[in-house]
């Protein structure tokens, strides 16, 4: 009995997947207006001696962010003479997903730390294991700002010094408080400025502890970073399925605009209403039903693919799993 249900369903199968890689295009992550490395400092002895600490101050624009954030498309490499990868860190998705004016920092500890001062390339690069519309963007510098080798108390300032620095042009650009004076007239982070810089850079407390809030210093133990808000609203999946169809056949805006309602309900009222239509056509043409519940799951999995909206996707879902599930396990066989 199953094999002569196969006979109908594998075919039908084999073209919904069809239709479905076509109508399911790969969207590429476009290419930012600008990308950008603008200064590369490195120190030794920050920690411990002979570690090696490299800070990047980057700028990756976007008119319209894309749906990775910065941590998920980009990668701060440091590359040696031969072009061989010395290390890679992806930069930290804090404020507005990580993009616009950033610092990403490369820390190598004593027993792993590179040549001291010797020619290297610090690149900033997209992710070349995501689909981008051309070659991965990229800008690369090979002369780096500073090299500071100093004792490890001289450095632990250096470095508290050109945070705040960075710290103040992130301030002006993310319209976020991160730099505050303190009674006596030091310069520190903010609770939302320590929060980003003790992601960025790697035993940030140990490196520059005297530029951390009144209270929260290596003696207060473990802090909170302040991260942005998350927004749980989104529906990132539906939107997606939405954008796929745009364009296509099946998109049924003007129809929507014309008629009234929404361009899902169109959808979902003229897609099912044709599955309806074949499964009946099915079930006449072999003189049972049985093909027809089976196959409206995947009916229903292909619908979501041509703009079904998710919520009469679910919910069609269902039912044919609860009609599937009684023809299979509870109807007579003779039906």
């Amino acid at each position: 009995m199953i094999r002569k249900y196969t006979r109908w369903a594998l075919p039908i199968i084999v073209a919904c997947l069809f239709t479905l890689l076509y109508i399911t295009p790969v969207l590429a992550i476009a290419d930012p207006d600008a990308i950008s490395i603008n200064g590369v400092w490195v120190y030794r002895n920050c920690r411990e001696e002979g570690d090696q600490l490299y800070i990047v101050d980057y700028t990756i624009d976007y008119t319209v962010n894309p749906d990775e954030n910065v941590a998920e498309a980009y990668l701060c490499r440091l590359m040696d003479e031969d072009d061989d990868e010395l290390r890679a860190v992806a930069p930290v998705a804090y404020y507005d997903d990580g993009y616009g004016d950033g610092v990403v920092s490369i820390y190598f500890e004593a027993d792993d730390a590179p040549t001291w001062e010797e020619d290297y390339t610090m690149m900033l690069a997209g992710n070349p294991f995501l689909e981008w519309a051309g070659d991965p963007p990229s800008d690369e510098v090979t002369e780096f700002d500073i090299w500071q080798d100093n004792e490890i108390g001289v450095t632990k300032l250096l470095v508290a010094a050109r945070v705040i620095d960075l710290a103040l042009g992130l301030e002006t650009d993310w319209g976020e408080d991160m730099v505050s004076v303190t009674d006596e007239g030091d310069q520190v982070l903010t609770t939302y400025g320590l929060g980003y810089f003790l992601n960025v850079i790697l035993y940030f407390s140990d490196i520059a502890p005297t530029i951390f809030p009144e209270g929260q210093g290596m003696q207060s133990g473990v802090i909170t970073p302040e991260l942005p808000e998350e927004d749980f609203t989104k529906t990132d999946y539906s939107d997606e399925l939405e954008t796929n169809i745009i364009g296509t056949p099946f998109d049924l805006s003007a129809m929507a605009t014309t008629f009234g309602g929404s361009r899902g309900a169109w959808t979902a009222i003229l897609y099912y209403g044709c599955v309806v239509g074949v499964l009946i056509l099915i079930a006449r043409r072999i003189g049972t039903y049985k093909p027809m519940m089976l196959l409206s799951i995947p009916f229903v999995i292909l619908g979501a693919f041509i703009g079904v909206p998710l919520i009469a996707t679910i919910v069609a879902g269902l039912m044919a799993l609860g009609m599937t599930a009684y023809t299979i396990f509870y109807k007579p066989s003779t039906a």
